[in-house]
């Protein structure tokens, strides 16, 4: 027993006796197909606890997308605060073009080096357009309105 709590004293103070964590993650957020810049998708928090060190400088951030993609970007707050996961608005999200969800990888890192890693998964919302016609079909219209 004794050689058990030596360890986990040993264990404890090797880390800090800290944690960073991503709170709100792996979680899945929803925004609808056409949405412009700077729509809210999720918003989590990180968690220092407890710990003299601070997030580093531009994190967190998202490492990695599947598929690759630039449409989603994090809004960070201040330190220990919430953060917002938003959309670009570059590429367009087009439910009927492009795939329907999608898996940011979130990576968080403090200064004293500990890190973690979570998924948020965002799902594409399609919403019902009026068709639009192009060529022969977009002329008809006017074409039949002048022969009456």
């Amino acid at each position: 027993r004794q050689n058990v709590f030596l360890l986990l004293l040993l264990l404890s103070g090797i880390s800090g006796g800290r944690t960073l964590s991503l709170n709100g993650l792996p979680a899945t957020g929803n925004v609808t197909e056409n949405s412009s810049a700077h729509v809210l998708v999720h918003t989590f928090h990180v968690t220092l606890s407890p710990s003299p060190s601070e997030v580093v400088s531009g994190y967190p951030l998202i490492i990695n997308s599947n598929p690759l993609t630039a449409a989603f970007r994090i809004d960070p707050g201040a330190p220990h605060t919430y953060t917002e996961v938003v959309t670009t608005g570059d590429p367009d999200l087009d439910y009927e073009t492009m795939p329907h969800s999608f898996e940011l990888q979130i990576y968080v890192q403090d200064t004293a080096g500990a890190s973690d890693l979570q998924i948020l998964t965002v799902q594409i919302i399609d919403v019902n357009e009026p068709p639009v016609f192009h060529g022969n079909l977009a002329d008809q219209s006017k074409r039949t309105a002048w022969k009456q």
